[in-house]
């Protein structure tokens, strides 16, 4: 199998942000790579404004969730 590149995985990043916001573990599990991959990636995003980070709190157990989502840039970058 072919390692893929960061351009690729961002683009699937994207893509996924494009139904809906997700949180860390799941953009991992969907893209199928590790944590530290993705949160680079992420951060590059994020860095472009191309995705936003979003901190809730979960109601039944208080942690603290990290959500990502599409920014109104990221949503034209994916049209295009």
């Amino acid at each position: 199998m072919k390692k893929r590149n960061s351009f690729e995985i961002r683009k699937e990043i994207l893509a996924l942000l494009k139904n809906k916001s997700m949180t860390l573990s799941e953009l991992e599990r969907k893209v199928n790579t590790n944590s530290r991959t993705i949160k680079n990636d992420c951060e590059e995003l994020e860095y472009y404004k191309l995705i936003s980070l979003r901190k809730q709190v979960h109601p039944s157990n208080g942690k603290i969730s990290h959500n990502f989502a599409l920014t109104k840039n990221g949503l034209e970058i994916i049209k295009h």
